[in-house]
């Protein structure tokens, strides 16, 4: 059985913030094959997301959050995680260039 994939709010407007770079560089083509390659990523996660490593932040953070990672280089985004029985969690999708994350990037 599938696990369910959701985005928190945060993670939504995580996703807004980069579409919304994208257009803001006359450059929505290529925001357009990055969003399609995200949802690509997540689509991986509902047949086993425990196979995603868990973030070395998740000490600091005192919670089990895996990582997806989507690109390469400075262009790298984290798709970071929960499991929650049959549910993934997406909390965050964090540009990888930007600090390590914290316990109150997470909360909403």
């Amino acid at each position: 059985m599938p696990y369910r994939v959701l985005l928190t709010d945060k993670a939504e407007a995580d996703v807004a913030a980069v579409l919304q770079w994208f257009r803001d560089q006359r450059a929505t083509e290529a925001g357009g094959r990055w969003f399609a390659q995200l949802m690509s990523r997540l689509d991986t996660l509902e047949p086993r997301p425990e196979r995603c490593p868990v973030m070395p932040e998740s000490v600091d953070v005192g919670d089990d959050i895996r990582e997806l990672l989507l690109g390469r280089g400075r262009y790298r985004y984290r798709i970071l995680f929960r499991i929650v029985g049959r549910t993934v969690h997406i909390l965050r999708v964090w540009q990888g260039s930007r600090d390590a994350i914290t316990r109150q990037d997470l909360t909403d």
